[in-house]
């Protein structure tokens, strides 16, 4: 072999080195390359999906305050229409005897409510199934539903149109009322309602009481002897002892 071939032949085998070489490098840069380009595309992709979500919001919110505002225009012209309403004045709703008692019977419901949420309050629903159950709940709740136990005469008396019975009802209710602020007894209600005072204030119901009270105290045979012989044959019914064992 000649010299010649021989450096054709070297020639030859440098080029294809260095064309392997170039072809190398080149094919890890347009991997790169593409690899960039992909990530560019999946970047470009979150980024529309993040602005459909944008737009989405935008026109979430936009129907939203669309609707808020529908409601308040609705809202305003209820109240333009009512402030331009004759003001509306007070009916007796509830008689007996021609003496209207709406006001009282309201405040009495009211009572009714707070003691019935107040009695809720001790319930293993409210408290937890496994909760601890307060101290003196055996105590508060003899008395909270003492407080509305002869309610029932009320309800007779008013059902009866008798404002002798509705007298002689609230006169045994102011009795009880206000004996539960001065019992200190063993199963003291005194206790009971000043730590509840918030939750069931008896000021506000006794005052109503005592308004239907003297709204039927004029009633013939409603004097000291007639309340004497009820108090004699109706004794206070929430003496503790016969209520709750020691």
């Amino acid at each position: 072999m000649s010299i010649f071939s021989i450096i054709l032949i070297s020639f030859m085998a440098g080029w294809i080195v260095f064309a392997t070489a170039l072809a190398f490098v080149r094919g890890r840069a347009l991997r790169r390359e593409q690899q960039a380009h992909a990530d560019e595309q999946e970047r470009g992709a979150r980024y529309r999906a993040a602005l459909r979500r944008q737009e989405a919001q935008v026109a979430a919110a936009v129907a939203q305050y669309e609707g808020l505002h529908a409601d308040y225009l609705a809202l305003k012209q209820v109240v333009e229409a009512r402030e331009q309403a004759p003001v509306e004045r007070p009916i007796p709703m509830v008689m007996i005897d021609s003496l209207d008692l709406s006001g009282e019977l309201g405040i009495l419901l009211e009572h009714v409510a707070r003691v019935a949420t107040t009695i809720r309050s001790y319930s293993a629903y409210t408290r937890g199934h496994y909760g601890q159950e307060p101290n003196k709940a055996r105590y508060d709740l003899l008395w909270l539903a003492d407080c509305l136990h002869t309610y029932d005469q009320l309800g007779k008396a008013l059902a009866g149109g008798s404002q002798r019975a509705l007298a002689q009802a609230c006169e045994e209710l102011l009795s009880m009322y206000d004996m539960y602020l001065k019992d200190g007894s063993g199963y003291d209600s005194r206790d009971t309602f000043r730590r509840l005072a918030e939750k069931v204030p008896l000021a506000g119901v006794t005052d109503a009481i005592r308004s239907i009270a003297m709204k039927t105290a004029a009633v013939p045979g409603m004097g000291a002897g007639a309340a004497a012989g009820r108090d004699a044959g109706n004794p206070h019914p929430a003496s503790a002892e016969a209520v709750l064992p020691g």
